[in-house]
């Protein structure tokens, strides 16, 4: 009988470990860093399908995105508040990517646009209030997509592009995306291990 609840003692100071471990995981997955993965192919040659990042979910806690950022944001919801992203990363726990990728998209951009500028597309370049903006990471010809242009970035949003111009869906098709979409930056690749690096 004192082993039998010894056993059991034993087994629920397992189970106790095992849910506080998971409780602190998905914590640090919705609040502080997480792992993506790189599931397109807009942000070629920076960034390549099936390479996986460090995700900081508080670069933006005191901050904001500045031009240049590359982050991963929600294309069709905001992000929302604590709890909201906690369910999130517990429902990505148990649900398959094909159903995740069902329910919501994450998209992987750079941001080009912040508030206040005026964004324009002439002759294959960006420009950002009257300037011609210099593009290193840019790969192929910057065309205009469907939405008018010029465009003033308003309060609370930023205009993104994918580096891989030419096939990237981004801000020229769906227009500026709202700062609560964002759920991190990107700051680090983690795989493939030759490529493990600052993401920049």
């Amino acid at each position: 009988m004192k082993n039998e609840k010894k056993i059991l003692r034993e087994i629920g100071s397992w189970v106790a470990v095992i849910v506080v471990a998971l409780f602190l995981s998905l914590f640090i997955d919705s609040t502080v860093i997480a792992k993506a993965e790189v599931e397109q192919s807009s942000m070629e040659n920076t960034l390549f399908e099936g390479q996986q990042l460090i995700v900081s979910k508080l670069s933006y806690a005191f901050d904001e995105p500045k031009r240049g950022d590359i982050i991963i944001f929600l294309e069709n919801e905001e992000k929302g508040n604590v709890i909201d992203t906690f369910i999130r990363s517990l429902k990505g726990r148990f649900s398959s990517s094909d159903e995740i990728a069902a329910e919501q998209e994450r998209l992987v951009k750079r941001v080009i646009g912040v508030p206040g500028d005026e964004i324009d597309i002439q002759d294959g370049s960006v420009f950002i209030n009257g300037e011609k903006l210099e593009e290193s990471y840019a790969n192929g010809e910057t065309l205009p997509g469907n939405i008018e242009l010029p465009i003033t970035v308003e309060e609370d949003e930023l205009f993104v592009i994918g580096d891989n111009r030419e096939v990237s869906r981004d801000s020229r098709d769906f227009g500026p995306i709202d700062v609560k979409q964002v759920e991190g930056k990107a700051v680090f690749r983690i795989y493939p291990f030759n490529k493990m690096g600052k993401v920049e």
